[in-house]
């Protein structure tokens, strides 16, 4: 395409990066994500226009914040971004690479209106070397990116599932290299791959290989060092390599660490983390250095105990999340992701599905220091999508190339429910490559694929991966909860050899709507989600994965409420209910409370139902959740009898107590190291 040069008026605040260091200083890595105009057109249709007005916008951004999430039609189309960018440079033959973290979904990059590339895939980072586009005399640059969120020949295949948000809606960079540098352009991976070998705590190998790269047309006799310290900044391993570094393509250089008595990560029992420092080095000065944090760890999965962490079985239960936000759509700041761990955390989950895509390189770096376990995966869902088999390649070697020294990552997810219909040949296809293509590149992780078809034990699109993941909706897409426990046995002992998971399973629940009756499931696409319900399926559902240890994995669908934008569902247009937050994580529903009470370690002592406080019955039963003694209840001041066992050790119920016209207090109280901790609401009870 032929693009007129942009002359601009208005004035933009331009980066000055200062380049007065020497041939042998390291990378300089710069953010620039403020001092960003935007405008949602297209100058391909409109480019004379004298009318365009550019707004002032700060990266993360995106223009679906708030239609995605309306219920109306959401805006899919073109949006372009601009800024300025001035570059003093020196006669030190620097190189400028331009990182973006993430784009929805597709986007062209120009810099002084010379077309730099694209990059079609809306949830990995991709990075151009800009230094040949670049002004010589350290005048002003420009950088413009054309960004499109239309459906077209890439993953995932609609929005019916979740929105498909537009924008540059993670961070932006500009990393500064010398001529010799470890790689940034191999999928916009670190160029540093650890593949750990023969891990226990006696001892642990690290194969270490470094991507080279000479921008020079000499050969060049360079020194790779890898050092691995331990938190106090002690060096436990250390490696060094001399090699001749030829101009050209990337050079792959392999080290060897052998680590003694190494400190293991293991889980949120003890997610130790060393520093992997990795040195480029030219006439014994050091030319590119990076710094990653590392986790020296095992994992296997067995058909009877399920997943095995360091030589030991270790339960994996939890939730799926996706990353948007009520008002903010998918344009996160750390502090948003850090809020969403941290609820996480708070229930004690021990492992997380990140669905259905890769997400920002922070939640991993988050689960890597809190122990969490995940499932990472790329957005082949919801039905087969013709012409986009490279597509979805490209997308699981980004995915596993850009997180490939995350220790908690533990699994490659390749696809999720992508049968429609009769077309089935096609993506079994396309899953066998994608195994394949993962196997290749990382070995020692497993893949999983998931489908929804449960109930076919021999289904085609079933057992393509090393794992087999169920999304089991028992209770909410027809059936009752109990009838879970049964599909488990079933299966099990019909398929004893395969490795399988509960990859998604939950309920919708309004926390606006409120119901005395749980025997009938509510219909799936009605206006009607009472949290009461949701919070009996969760009870249900998680007593019968808890006794199934050969479960390998279970994932709560979902943590959060996320936007739907076709959904018209439980009372909010363009929403799925089925969080154990809301929306806004302002509230945390009863759900979330059982699941703290089962997994969590701290002290738990909740009574459910607090929303449900206008009662027209003249009996209620009343359900406690408490993790570390036998709890009492209390109405109106009186001790109320009969307690019962629920579904798990946690779970206390009382049924048909008596309630009084009016105001009535329930009360539960228990004691925690000789101090009582309790918990109490109002209800109005009219009848």
């Amino acid at each position: 395409m032929n693009y007129r040069i942009l002359s601009f008026t208005s004035c933009l605040i331009a980066l000055v990066i200062l380049l007065t260091v020497s041939d042998a200083t390291a990378r300089v890595v710069k953010p620039i994500n403020d001092n960003w105009e935007f405008i949602k057109t297209d100058f391909h249709r409109d480019f004379d226009n004298p009318d365009h007005s550019w707004q002032k916008v700060t990266i993360p951004h995106t223009w679906n914040n708030k239609d995605i999430q309306s219920g109306s039609k959401p805006h899919y189309g073109t949006g372009w971004y601009r800024r300025d960018l001035i570059i003093e440079r020196d006669n030190s033959n620097k190189q400028y690479f331009l990182r973006f973290d993430g784009v929805g979904q597709y986007a062209e990059v120009y810099i002084n209106n010379q077309y730099v590339g694209e990059h079609l895939g809306s949830y990995s980072a991709f990075v151009f070397n800009i230094t040949r586009f670049l002004n010589k005399e350290g005048s002003e640059n420009t950088i413009l990116v054309r960004v499109n969120n239309e459906l077209n020949d890439s993953y995932p295949k609609d929005n019916w599932l979740f929105g498909i948000y537009g924008g540059i809606y993670r961070g932006v960079s500009l990393t500064v290299t010398n001529e010799l540098h470890l790689s940034l352009t191999d999928y916009a991976s670190s160029g540093v791959y650890v593949h750990q070998k023969e891990v226990s705590n006696k001892k642990a190998t690290l194969n270490i290989v470094t991507l080279l790269k000479n921008e020079t047309s000499i050969i060049k006799q360079i020194t790779v060092r890898n050092r691995l310290l331990a938190n106090n900044l002690k060096v436990v391993a250390d490696h060094t390599e001399e090699k001749t570094l030829y101009p050209g393509s990337m050079f792959p250089v392999t080290s060897y660490l052998y680590v003694k008595k190494p400190r293991l990560w293991n889980g949120k029992n003890d997610p130790y983390l060393y520093s992997l420092e990795t040195e480029l080095l030219h006439n014994g000065n050091v030319v590119d250095k990076i710094t990653q944090t590392i986790g020296i760890r095992s994992h296997s999965i067995d058909t009877e105990k399920g997943f095995i962490l360091n030589g030991e079985p270790y339960r994996l239960y939890g939730v799926c999340r996706h990353q948007d936000w009520e008002d903010l759509g998918n344009a996160l700041l750390p502090e948003h992701h850090k809020k969403d761990m941290d609820l996480i955390n708070e229930t004690g989950a021990t492992s997380i599905r990140l669905a259905h895509y890769q997400q920002a390189d922070y939640m991993y770096s988050l689960a890597d220091s809190m122990g969490i376990l995940i499932w990472a995966e790329i957005p082949f869902v919801n039905g087969y999508k013709d012409n986009a088999d490279d597509n979805a390649l490209q997308q699981l070697t980004e995915l596993i190339k850009q997180n490939f020294n995350h220790p908690s990552i533990f699994v490659w997810g390749l696809h999720n429910e992508v049968v429609k219909g009769h077309n089935i040949t096609r993506p079994v296809n396309l899953t066998k490559k994608l195994h394949n293509l993962a196997k290749d590149l990382d070995p020692s992780r497993h893949t999983v694929a998931v489908s929804n078809q449960w109930w076919h034990f021999d289904y085609p699109i079933n057992e393509l991966a090393d794992l087999q993941g169920f999304n089991q909706y028992t209770g909410w897409y027809g059936g009752q909860p109990h009838e879970l426990n049964n599909w488990i046995e079933n299966y099990h002992a019909a398929k004893p050899d395969v490795r399988i998971s509960v990859s998604e399973y939950g309920a919708g629940g309004n926390i606006a709507h409120q119901a005395n009756d749980v025997s009938i499931p509510p219909p799936p696409k009605s206006q009607f989600f009472p949290e009461a319900y949701h919070t009996h399926y969760h009870e249900v559902t998680w007593s019968a994965i808890k006794n199934s240890p050969f479960i390998w994995a279970s994932y709560v669908w979902n943590m959060f409420d996320f936007s739907v934008p076709e959904w018209n569902r439980g009372g909010i247009k363009g929403r799925n209910h089925k969080g154990l937050v809301t929306y806004d994580r302002k509230t945390q529903k009863d759900a979330f409370y059982w699941y703290k009470a089962n997994w969590s370690e701290d002290p738990v002592l909740y009574i459910s139902g607090r929303r449900f406080n206008e009662r027209k019955v003249d009996k209620s039963k009343f359900t406690v959740y408490c993790n570390f003694a036998d709890p009492v209840l209390e109405l109106n001041g009186v001790v109320v009898e009969g307690r019962k066992q629920g579904g798990t050790s946690v779970h206390y119920i009382w049924e048909d107590v008596p309630l009084r016209r009016g105001e009535n207090i329930i009360k539960s109280y228990a004691l925690k190291d000789g101090e009582r901790m309790e918990d109490q609401y109002t209800i109005i009870a009219e009848f």
